[in-house]
C-alpha cells in the first residue's frame, strides 16, 4: 500500500473548510512537539503556534495537539509549577519523558500532575502498591489510554515512557522512585498490542502511540504491532523530516501504513502531520517540521511566567556569546568548564567532573538573568564530593568517552583541577592533576592506583551511574555535600564578577588527538 502526497497542508489554507470526499474519509492533523527540555521562551513560541493551529481549524477537519515528553526539566518547583500552567493553556495529549521525574522522583511528579488540566498517558509504568501516582490513576490524569470523539469518528491515544527511564534519573530521583517499575521492550511492545485491540473493540480505528522511548524503540515497537496508525516519538532528539519509507514511513504487518515523527530537542521545531483515512487506514499523507524560532512570544505564557517565577533579575554581564555543545562531544566546553571552575570555587575539591548535557542552551551575550540562567541550566542537580582513588577517575574518564560512542550521549568528561588528552585510541594519556597554585602533577592512566585518592565533585546525575560511568555512583564514597545546587553555584559564579563583563573561553583543559 502507497500513501499519496498532498501538495499543501490544510493548515495553510486557513479558512477553507475540509470537503469529505466520501463518507468514509476522515482527515486528521497533528501537531506535535517534543523534548522541550523546560525552556520558557520556546514553550512560548509553541503556544503561539498552538493558537494559530487551532484558532485556525478547518471545519470537518479533526485536529490535535500532542506532547511527546520531556517539556520540564529540573527540580525548581516553581519552574515546573508554571510549565504544567502552560501546558494547561496548550492542552496536549502527552506522554512524560524521563525528564519529569527531576523534581524528587514519582511523589515530585505525581505532585505536578495534581495542577495538570491534560491528559497524561503511559502504558509502560508499572506502579507498585501504594504508589505516588495511585490518586492521579483515580482522577484520570494519568491513564494507559485515552478516546477522544469528535465528529463521530473516535480517536486513540496511547502513551509510553522511556524503557530506559531509571537508567536517565540522578542519584536521589532514582531512591525516590521506588515505587514504580517499567517494563522492558519487549513487554512494552507486547503491552501496546493488547491495548490496540481494547481500543479497537471500542470502534477505535485511528490510533497515535506517544512515545517518549526514542528513534530505535519506536521503530521496533512498528515492526512488532499492528493498529498502529502514528508513532509520535520523542527521547532521541531526531529530527525527522518529510515522509521517507524505511525512515520514518512503514508498512505493518497487515500492510496498513504508520508514520513515525519526532521534531528534534528544545523547542526549536514543530511537527505537522496531515493525514486523509480511508475505512480507517491512510490514504494519503504529508509530513513536514516547521522552524518556530521567530514565532512572536505569547503574552499569556509570559504572564504565567512572572505569576509563578517573579521579575527576572540582572546576575551579571556576559562578554561575548558562547555555545552549548552537543551532548556526545569528545572536546572541551567553555560553557562547562566555567561551571566546573564554580564548582571548584564552593566545594573546595581538587578535582570537578560534569557532563556536557547539563549545558541545555548557549549563552548570549550582553546581561545575564536569573531566569536565563533558569533556562540554560535547568537541573538544579545537588552536588556532593567524594573521595576517588586515581583509578576510579581514570575509570571515570574513559568510560564517559566509550558511552559518547555508544550510546550517542555523555561525552568527554568536563573538568576543572584536571587536564588530559583523548589519544587517536579513544583512551585518556596526559592526564594532569592542576593545583591551585598553578603546577601539575601528572596521573598514571596506564596503570592508575586504588591507593592514591583526591577529592571530587560531581552532580547527582553523574552519582546516578549513567550509561559508562557506573564506577561514579558511590554513595559509601561521599565526604560532603555542597550548600548550593548545581544551578545555584553557576548564579552565584557569574554574579561573583560583580558586574564585570565575564569572558567564558576555551581553556585547552581537555585535548583530542
Amino acid at each position: 500500500m502507497h500513501v499519496n502526497l498532498f501538495n499543501q497542508f490544510i493548515y495553510k489554507s486557513t479558512r477553507s473548510p475540509y470537503k469529505q470526499q466520501n463518507s468514509n474519509e476522515v482527515r486528521v492533523q497533528t501537531l506535535a512537539y517534543n523534548d522541550v527540555h523546560g525552556n520558557l521562551p520556546a514553550l512560548s513560541r509553541i503556544k503561539t503556534e498552538v493558537d494559530r493551529f487551532i484558532y485556525t481549524k478547518p471545519q470537518g477537519v479533526i485536529r490535535n495537539v500532542i506532547d511527546a515528553g520531556d517539556a520540564s526539566v529540573g527540580a525548581n518547583e516553581a519552574k515546573n509549577r508554571a510549565i504544567v500552567a502552560i501546558t494547561n493553556e496548550i492542552s496536549p495529549v502527552r506522554s512524560p519523558g524521563n525528564h519529569e521525574w527531576d523534581f524528587f522522583g514519582s511523589a515530585g511528579y505525581s505532585k505536578m500532575l495534581d495542577y495538570a488540566n491534560f491528559k497524561t498517558l503511559a502504558l509502560n509504568l508499572v506502579p507498585k502498591e501504594g504508589s505516588a501516582f495511585q490518586d492521579d490513576i483515580e482522577a484520570g490524569r494519568l491513564a494507559k489510554s485515552h478516546i477522544v470523539e469528535e465528529n463521530g469518528v473516535k480517536v486513540g491515544y496511547i502513551g509510553l515512557i522511556p524503557c530506559d527511564l531509571k537508567n536517565r534519573l540522578n542519584r536521589q530521583c532514582k531512591e525516590k522512585s521506588t515505587d514504580i517499575d517499567v517494563l522492558p521492550l519487549n513487554e512494552t511492545i507486547k503491552a501496546v498490542q493488547e491495548e490496540v485491540n481494547n481500543l479497537e473493540a471500542q470502534g477505535v480505528k485511528i490510533i497515535h502511540v506517544i512515545s517518549h522511548m526514542g528513534y530505535d524503540a519506536d521503530v521496533e515497537l512498528i515492526k512488532n504491532v499492528v493498529g498502529v496508525d502514528v508513532v509520535n516519538g520523542g527521547h532521541s532528539h531526531t529530527l525527522l523530516e518529510g515522509l521517507v519509507p524505511g525512515k520514518n514511513y512503514f508498512l505493518s504487518k497487515r500492510g496498513e501504513p504508520v508514520i513515525l515523527t519526532q521534531a528534534y530537542k528544545n523547542g526549536h521545531y514543530v511537527g505537522y502531520l496531515d493525514v486523509i483515512y480511508k475505512d480507517g487506514v491512510i490514504n494519503k499523507a504529508k509530513y513536514e517540521v516547521k522552524d518556530i524560532d521567530n514565532n512572536q512570544h505569547s503574552l499569556v505564557v509570559k504572564m504565567l511566567e512572572n505569576m509563578y517565577l517573579g521579575a527576572p533579575e540582572k546576575i551579571g554581564t556576559i562578554a561575548h556569546p558562547v555555545k552549548a555543545l552537543p551532548e556526545y562531544m569528545l572536546e572541551e566546553s567553555p560553557l562547562n568548564s566555567f561551571l566546573c571552575d564554580g564548582y571548584k570555587k564552593y566545594t573546595g575539591a581538587q578535582i570537578v567532573f560534569n557532563n556536557l548535557g547539563t549545558m541545555r542552551y548557549s549563552m548570549p551575550q550582553g546581561d545575564i538573568t536569573d531566569r536565563q540562567v533558569m533556562d540554560i541550566l535547568p537541573y538544579y542537580n545537588d552536588v556532593f564530593i567524594y573521595k576517588l582513588s586515581e583509578k576510579d577517575v581514570i575509570t571515570a574518564l574513559n568510560g564517559a568517552i566509550e558511552a559518547a560512542g555508544k550510546y550517542h550521549r555523555t561525552g568527554a568528561l568536563q573538568v576543572a583541577g584536571l587536564k588530559y588528552t583523548i589519544g587517536k585510541d579513544n583512551r585518556v594519556k596526559n592526564v594532569f592533576l592542576v593545583k591551585d597554585d598553578g603546577s601539575e602533577e601528572k596521573l598514571n592512566s596506564d596503570n592508575p592506583s586504588s591507593e592514591k585518592f583526591f577529592t571530587v565533585a560531581y552532580n547527582s546525575f553523574l552519582g546516578g551511574g549513567t550509561e559508562g560511568l557506573d564506577i561514579l555512583n558511590a554513595p559509601e564514597k561521599i565526604i560532603g555535600k555542597c550548600d548550593r545546587s548545581e544551578t545555584d553555584i553557576f548564579k552565584d559564579y557569574i554574579a561573583s564578577f560583580n558586574n564585570r563583563p565575564v569572558s567564558i573561553e576555551k581553556t585547552g583543559r581537555i585535548v583530542r588527538e
